[in-house]
């Protein structure tokens, strides 16, 4: 027959650490039960004890734990698996492989829904500060204009104006052979203005940008930043993430007009030093075959391209596991999710163009 301990109502860490002595001693010189009936205070120190008696002391015997205390030990104790919960055994090989291709099929389908209903929170959320003007700080639409116009402008045209003369090196090398040197300019403004200047802006973004967004959102989330502000009734994907799409929209078209100068700039560049074409003429002869239709369409794909990078970055980063290994991980994720989308969106407007 056991011996019975009868806990006390307010079972915290003074009181844990005062019975655990005795309830050692007991269990050594036989079976012991503890009766959990009137606890009614307990903290974190219980959930210890209920996991150290059940993992270590195997004459003891723990009954009526009810209520709250239930309900913790369920979210926080870790107990052994039963027969009854253990799983059934592997299959052969052919199962295990469908099986592993089937939960990743699912993560990721659930992980593009997450995706798609954050892409239309975001579309709300700026609409109705556009509206209301309330629920996002001012100034940091200024401070995110500054980081991602600012201090993005000397990579981005320095990249743009050695792409416009690679472009323009190798295209001459063939146009040689034809005896249509003029119409490099034709190529380059085409192939700059329209494709390659939108799409080399939202790379270099998602590198840069995406990257620094996802690091400072997954760092909130990991030391408990973002669970602040939704105890103080803030909305953090409104909060966080307005300022920055805003500051996105309006910067991106800038850079991409810049960019779209220095581009063009190298192809003159190419032009003048291969051809001997003066500037004038290259000016002149681009403008016959470019229309403005075509700068603005690549306008419009940069702006895309850049709350892609935006939107995919927030995702990640409010997304990401409580552990610094997680950052690091969401913040790569990030920049390939980004540049994925980039691409995916530029074919989308393949089609709808050509």
């Amino acid at each position: 027959m056991s011996d019975t301990v009868l806990l006390p109502k307010r079972l915290r860490a003074p009181e844990v650490v005062a019975l655990l002595d005795g309830i050692c001693r007991s269990a050594e010189a036989g079976p012991l039960t503890l009766d959990f009936r009137d606890v009614e205070e307990f903290d974190s120190s219980t959930l210890a004890l209920l996991n150290y008696v059940r993992g270590r002391l195997a004459n003891v015997v723990t009954v009526n734990i009810g209520g709250a205390l239930a309900r913790a030990e369920e979210s926080f104790v870790r107990r052994p698996p039963t027969e009854e919960t253990k799983g059934p055994p592997s299959g052969s090989l052919p199962s295990r492989v469908l099986t592993a291709i089937a939960d990743r099929f699912i993560f990721q389908a659930k992980s593009l829904g997450r995706f798609l209903a954050m892409l239309g929170d975001e579309v709300y959320h700026v609409g109705v500060y556009l509206k209301e003007r309330k629920g996002v700080y001012p100034g940091e639409t200024w401070n995110q204009m500054f980081f991602m116009g600012y201090r993005s402008f000397p990579i981005v045209c320095l990249l743009i104006f050695l792409v416009g003369v690679t472009i323009s090196i190798t295209s001459a090398e063939q146009l040689r052979h034809f005896g249509a040197d003029i119409y490099l300019a034709d190529l380059v403004g085409l192939a700059m203005l329209k494709e390659l200047v939108p799409l080399m802006t939202g790379v270099i973004l998602a590198g840069k940008v995406g990257a620094a967004i996802t690091a400072e959102l997954a760092s909130m989330t990991v030391l408990e930043e973002v669970d602040a502000l939704r105890t103080m009734g803030v909305v953090p994907e409104k909060f966080l993430m307005v300022p920055r799409l805003l500051a996105i929209t309006l910067v991106v078209p800038l850079l991409v007009a810049m960019a779209d100068v220095v581009g063009i700039f190298g192809g003159i560049v190419v032009a003048r030093v291969t051809f001997g074409t003066p500037p004038a003429a290259f000016i002149r002869e681009m403008m016959t075959s470019v229309k403005w239709t075509d700068f603005g369409w690549g306008l419009l794909k940069a702006v895309v391209f850049g709350w892609a990078v935006v939107v995919g970055s927030g995702f990640k980063g409010l997304t990401v596991g409580r552990s610094a290994e997680e950052v690091g991980r969401a913040t790569t994720e990030s920049v390939v999710l980004s540049i994925t989308l980039i691409i995916l969106i530029d074919c989308i407007f393949a089609f709808l163009l050509y």
